[in-house]
């Protein structure tokens, strides 16, 4: 048992180090960790698009299906070389269609709100405001997508790093009072024994 919670301990410590360092990563170097992102998932679909390719040649005569194979490994190997060469468009992309189902959304808020206005509800203001406040942050987003991939990039780091901290806290914690409550069990068989 005793084993088992070191094992524990240990692995927890292990992956909110790797965690701590992640969010690091991403807060100093946001831009590398975003094109490294993107060749992965370029390479990916490179690779995912080559053997439907290969099948293609390999199985000809089975007519219509084999075609369709290669249609998908041709679409899927070119997409992940056009990721690999400008691996800055996942940071284009991403925010842009964020930014897009954003303005959707605060859309579709204004006019929830107007309803409460006309209804009479009043917190429809509250509503009005947010929904306006997320309009202008969408289009922003749109306008400058690799400065809003950045910042979306080095806010969710700095939630991975004190995540981490308080996860590394939190496990030096329990064992502290692991050891505690062992040491009490232990006087108390003691006393008992007496």
């Amino acid at each position: 048992m005793e084993s088992l919670f070191k094992k524990i301990y240990r692995m927890s410590l292990i992956s909110s180090i790797v965690f701590f360092v992640f969010g690091l990563l991403l807060i100093f170097q946001t831009e590398g960790i975003i094109k490294t992102i993107s060749i992965t998932i370029g390479a990916i679909l490179l690779i995912i698009g080559i053997f439907p390719i290969v099948n293609y040649f390999r199985n000809r005569d089975q007519g219509i299906l084999s075609s369709a194979g290669l249609l998908y490994g041709i679409f899927s190997a070119v997409a992940g070389i056009v990721i690999i060469v400008n691996n800055n468009l996942l940071l284009t992309i991403v925010p842009v269609l964020a930014g897009v189902w954003m303005i959707i959304n605060s859309v579709n808020k204004i006019q929830i709100a107007m309803e409460l206005r006309d209804n009479k509800i009043s917190s429809w203001l509250i509503s009005f405001i947010f929904a306006i406040i997320i309009l202008i942050v969408a289009t922003l987003l749109i306008i400058f997508p690799a400065r809003g991939a950045i910042i979306v990039s080095r806010t969710v780091g700095i939630f991975i790093v004190i995540y981490s901290v308080l996860d590394i806290a939190d496990s030096i914690l329990i064992k502290v009072l692991g050891k505690q409550v062992k040491e009490e069990i232990k006087e108390a068989q003691i006393v008992e024994k007496k």
